[in-house]
């Protein structure tokens, strides 16, 4: 009796039609689906290049932001005054004395140095504020043996500091460690506020004990933080009075840090009799001596470094300096000095353009050895300007190396002339043939802009410069220098600048939220825009895109994911671009001209690195748009102050491009900002115009509209795009509506679990009432357990005596004789063999076997306390109830998935059980712990095998009766849950399967009103939560793992201008619902009082792996369901594992 199917299995298609049709269906489509993708793909990759809109030539170029004036050329005969004479004549009476002491010093024999075999160190100053000196690092970082990184301000007198740039300073860090680890990371400390050196702040800071021993405790903590090799002092305008009170701050300092093996350097003046150099000496690893300055400026104009003076104060020095703490640090820059005014220092590029343009004559001045020039600006003021560059360098090296100090530095990474690595941080003496090296000149970081305005145009490439060299072999020296072709950077000419007139643009859109309210408000001012759209937001919301253009603004390509297009191959930028340009002509049907960089940087390039993508986008036919007025509106100051900025950059005329956003965060300010901004410029004069009009060309010559030709391609992308926007938007609405449903689900659950726990506490039960009662155990290969599961039976209370009738069905151990034998003089106890049936038909023939009103059923792995079968019976007093559900438990908690397993039992199964029991719709009683009513059972067939999931099969069929489905908190049965993935799988794999199939066959309740909750809860319930929404769980988590990804990625590309808030939307909501989650748990734990709380730990983690095998259970069992084939009951191996009940 009951071997035999009862029917056929849900889901089993006995034809194979079912499968073979799904797939046919799905590679249709899936075939398509890649037909079309691969027609964009293509699409995108041969792009053409767009029709180019040729811009007019510049033919007069007044002073811009970024411009070099243009300079008449300085007659040389112009007549000296007296007091200029007189001070000429003076001045070289001096650097004569100076050469002779050069020369003798020169010609005299040298006695090694300290330090003979130990290497000279090269050194090289770094700041964040100049990306030239990123440039020179990433060029010239393998010359370098420690690089000093002018990081650190002192904040205030309290001995407080300030970092000033920590983003870049990480980048920067991280940089040298990847590509040359070997080198020494020092940051600086200095007194410098952006403006001026702070003497007086420092002299307080010296003078006050406790804020000295802050300074060193920041100073310390800062170092050991960041991993970095130490620190370097360069505090300026250090008054006389303080100069003691410094001398203990460096005593302090050395004594902090010195034990810890970080090196401690300060920089000093060459020439300052104020400095003690020795006592410095003696608390610093490092005196770096700045050989640099002699003339400076607020002085009189002069050399930089005359080589004389140069020599001297290293000869002065090396009395008061040990040699092997001796670094010598050089300069090369220049000085601009006008009449009456101090001078303004430039790099070396930024002289030479000047001499360039204003056709000036660099000459190497031969007392000093130090080149300068004379020009006459546009109002005929006299210039004089001297400089450092390489060839000063290598005459400073000459005498260097004659000293054999610790090391050698240069003062700046960014500012210097590129030939100079040449000879700098090259061992070995230099002669003529390193001086000949330094003969090519190239500008490989700077650029020079001309004209005025913001659309961008490269209209000359970098090109090399030469000068002859003059090597003084009986010197060693270079004597001479001439500039015969100066080199040149890219020159960038500004188009479109217009007195009066300003745009307004919009970058980074569309957004569904603020970019309709930014129309609105144009619509209302009467003003155009335009808007640079990123090309993934486009595709998400096309509707916007048309709107922009219908309603008569202007769009411009902003690429399509907004990367840090410095950073990016050449590739990937051509990519970004065309696949946002088919973006445009498939839902605009129009192209863009008009591209801007993302991030303020790359649309205002400053270095070479800068400038390529911007010379790629324009030989692909695109106008560069860049900005002058950007009031900084993504990082929220306010309204006003987004009005304010401007309105002052405006006035100044400093451009005529407003950078506003539309997308990327909370942009409820620059909408506020708006019609402030038009009303105010307004009425100040100004005229709000499209990017188009200051070029002097239509929307239509820098929006063309896409050829007829094209049209069909245009559909197809078209197409190719809608299908994108659909499954992005899938996968954002899927992670929205299943955290939101996750949530619901959880209060709604936690709610009515509640409730029932108070209906179960008024709940009483006749202690009169005895049925007869039968415990039905099916037994398969359990020879390790069954003797503990029949003991634990045996060992409960009823008042009346009940049988247990064990059915082994068909195994291959020795499961039936082992249960024979231990219990054959137990007459409550009948063990039955039958032939393998499974499990179905071993209930039913037990079932079989007794005349008993209940029929308790577990499996042969689970242990029963005392209690178990009295709790579970005692409500069947109810006629109404037609069968009872026990708390199930995992009794072998050995390891990390059991104790997983253990916490889904108490805070997702038995909370379920305790919610549905308040609106009787409980979907199963489970085979580890339940009772029936046996007349229920037999009427609606008993237990049948045409579900994996008999008890939950059993469940809603006595419950579609009308019978009342309880649950038993207190009927505890400690089960065997698997201890292994492997066996975990199987059994879920069955559970989930099986509760597939019990739902479809009793898809009928469904939304039908005479089933009441079970319809309208507990079966969509098990569909949804059960089915559904572990397949689409994986989408949640991948939906956070892109957030994340795209976050990290952003912040990588460009830290500065990083915006968090979709993350942060993104990591609310899962935040949310985790914490629900856990709220939900602490629920559930509060109503299992035996429980160890320690559970709750592996909660959080559960999420992150256990969960997963899940998804994967559900994705395997919703394909068997599609491939309608047979599947078995399956079995686990048992390991008798279960701790005994108590």
């Amino acid at each position: 009796m009951g071997t035999e199917s009862s029917g056929k299995p849900v889901f089993f298609d006995p034809v194979r039609k079912r499968w073979p049709r799904l797939r046919a269906g799905v590679t249709l489509l899936g075939l398509t689906l890649s037909l079309l993708l691969g027609a964009l793909v293509l699409s995108i990759l041969a792009s053409p290049v767009l029709p180019a809109l040729h811009l007019p030539g510049v033919s007069f170029l007044p002073q811009g932001a970024h411009a070099l004036p243009a300079i008449p050329v300085l007659s040389p005969e112009r007549p000296l005054t007296r007091r200029e004479r007189a001070l000429r004549s003076e001045q070289i009476k001096l650097a004569r004395v100076r050469e002779a002491n050069l020369q003798q010093w020169l010609e005299q024999p040298r006695k090694p140095g300290l330090t003979p075999n130990r290497q000279t160190l090269a050194i090289g100053f770094f700041v964040n504020w100049d990306d030239a000196s990123m440039s020179s690092l990433r060029q010239n970082l393998d010359h370098l043996d420690m690089v000093i990184a002018e990081w650190l301000h002192l904040a205030a007198a309290d001995g407080s500091l300030r970092e000033n740039d920590p983003m870049r300073t990480a980048q920067v860090a991280a940089y040298i460690r990847t590509h040359r680890p070997e080198a020494s990371i020092v940051p600086l400390v200095n007194n410098w506020n952006g403006h001026q050196w702070e003497g007086a702040k420092l002299a307080r800071m010296l003078s006050n004990p406790a804020a000295r021993a802050r300074t060193v405790t920041e100073l310390t903590a800062y170092v050991e933080r960041h991993r970095f090799d130490g620190i370097s002092i360069d505090f300026e305008n250090v008054p006389p009075k303080a100069q003691p009170d410094f001398q203990r701050f460096m005593a302090e300092l050395y004594a902090a840090m010195h034990p810890k093996k970080l090196l401690v350097s300060v920089n000093v003046p060459a020439n300052d009799a104020t400095f003690d150099y020795r006592s410095l000496a003696r608390n610093a690893d490092h005196l770096i001596l700045m050989a640099y300055d002699e003339h400076w400026n607020d002085s009189a104009p002069g050399p930089i470094s005359s080589l004389p003076w140069f020599a001297s104060v290293l000869r002065q020095r090396q009395r008061d300096i040990p040699l092997d703490k001796m670094i010598v640090a050089i300069g090369n820059y220049a000085y601009d000095w006008q009449k009456g005014r101090p001078a303004e220092e430039r790099t070396f590029e930024e002289a030479i353009l000047v001499a360039k343009e204003s056709e000036g004559r660099i000459r190497l001045d031969p007392v000093s050895l130090n080149p300068t020039f004379e020009y006459a600006d546009d109002n005929d003021r006299i210039h004089q300007v001297w400089m450092l560059d390489a060839v000063t360098a290598f005459n400073q090296m000459v005498v260097i190396r004659s000293v054999q100090p610790r090391g050698v530095a240069l003062w700046r990474l960014g500012s210097e002339d590129p030939a100079l690595w040449q000879v700098f941080g090259k061992p070995g003496a230099l002669d003529a043939a390193h001086a000949t090296q330094l003969g090519d000149i190239r500008f490989p970081y700077g650029v020079d802009y001309e004209g005025k305005g913001e659309i961008l145009e490269i209209t000359a490439q970098p090109q090399a410069g030469s000068r002859t060299i003059v090597f003084d072999s009986k010197r060693g020296l270079i004597s001479a220098e001439q500039f015969t072709v100066y080199p040149s950077p890219y020159v960038i000419t500004r188009h479109g600048g217009a007195e009066r007139k300003v745009a307004l643009t919009f970058d980074d859109g569309p957004d569904p939220l603020y970019t309709p309210q930014i129309l609105d408000a144009l619509r209302q001012a009467g003003v155009p825009g335009t808007f640079f759209i990123i090309g993934v937001n486009g595709q998400m919301h096309p509707d916007l895109l048309r709107r922009e253009v219908d309603e008569g603004h202007e769009i411009g390509n902003h690429t399509f994911t907004h990367p840090n297009i410095s950073a990016i191959s050449a590739t990937q930028f051509q990519l970004e671009l065309s696949a946002t340009k088919h973006l445009l002509a498939s839902t605009v049907g129009r192209h863009s001209l008009l591209f801007r960089p993302p991030y303020a940087v790359d649309a205002e390039p400053e270095t070479i690195e800068q400038v390529r993508p911007i010379e790629l986008a324009a030989a692909l036919g695109y106008l560069v748009v860049g900005m002058q007025i950007d009031p900084d509106d993504w990082k929220r100051p306010g309204v006003d102050e987004i009005v304010r900025r401007t309105v002052e950059e405006a006035e100044r005329g400093e451009g005529n491009m407003i950078l506003l956003h539309d997308s990327g965060g909370d942009r409820s300010q620059t909408i506020q900002a708006i019609p402030r901004i038009v009303e105010e410029l307004q009425q100040r004069g100004f005229r709000f115009v499209s990017v188009s009009e200051l070029l002097g060309r239509s929307r239509d010559e820098v929006m063309p509209l896409v050829p007829p030709d094209s049209a069909w391609r245009t559909w197809l992308d078209g197409a190719a795009f809608g299908v994108l926007n659909w499954s992005a938007a899938t996968l954002h609405w899927l992670f929205l509506l299943g955290i939101v449903l996750g949530i619901a689900r959880l209060l709604f659950v936690g709610m009515l679990a509640l409730y029932q726990r108070w209906q179960q506490r008024r709940q009483a039960f006749d202690p009169a009432y005895s049925p007869t009662v039968a415990v039905v155990i099916p037994a398969y290969n359990e020879e390790k357990v069954i003797v503990q599961t029949i003991s634990s039976l045996l060992a409960c209370d009823h008042s009346r005596q009940f049988e247990i009738i064990v059915v082994d069905d068909g195994s291959t151990d020795a499961t039936y004789q082992v249960a024979r034998t231990a219990f054959a003089e137990d007459p409550r106890v009948r063990v039955l063999t039958k032939a393998n049936g499974g499990k179905p038909a071993a209930l039913t023939l037990g079932m079989a076997q007794t005349e008993a009103e209940i029929i308790v059923a577990l499996d042969a792995d689970t242990v029963f306390t005392r209690d178990t079968i009295a709790k579970l019976v005692r409500h069947f007093v109810d006629p109404a109830v037609g069968a009872v559900a026990g708390n199930t438990k995992v009794g072998n908690r050995i390891n990390l998935l059991t104790r997983w397993q253990a916490l889904e039992y108490i805070t997702s199964q038995n909370l379920d059980r305790r919610a549905f029991d308040a609106l009787n719709c409980i979907t199963v009683v489970p085979g580890a712990v339940g009772a029936w009513r046996r007349e229920l059972v037999e009427r609606v067939g008993g237990f049948t095998d045409v579900t994996l999931a008999e008890d939950a099969d059993l469940t809603l069929a006595i419950r579609k009766l009308g019978y009342v489905i309880a649950y038993e908190d207190e009927a505890l049965a400690l089960t065997e849950a698997p201890d292994t993935v492997r066996g975990f799988i199987r059994q879920r794999y069955r559970w989930m399967y099986g509760t597939m199939q019990a739902a479809w066959k009793h898809r009928d309740v469904l939304f039908r009103r005479r089933y009441g909750a079970l319809g309208f809860v507990a079966l969509p319930n098990v569909i949804i939560f059960q089915v559904l929404f572990p397949l689409i769980s994986p989408i949640m988590d991948l939906q956070l793992i892109g957030s994340l990804a795209v976050a990290a990625f952003n912040h990588v590309q460009h830290p500065d201008e990083y915006s968090p808030d979709a993350l942060w939307q993104v990591l609310f909501y899962y935040a949310l619902f985790v914490t629900v989650d856990y709220l939900a748990a602490v629920l559930a734990f509060s109503m299992e009082r035996k429980e160890s709380w320690w559970l709750l730990v592996w909660l959080f983690w559960q999420r992150f792996f256990y969960r997963q095998l899940m998804y994967y259970v559900a994705i395997k069992s919703t394909m068997t369901s599609l491939r309608g084939v047979l599947v078995g009951w399956g079995k686990i191996d048992r390991k008798a594992t279960v701790q005994a009940a108590r």
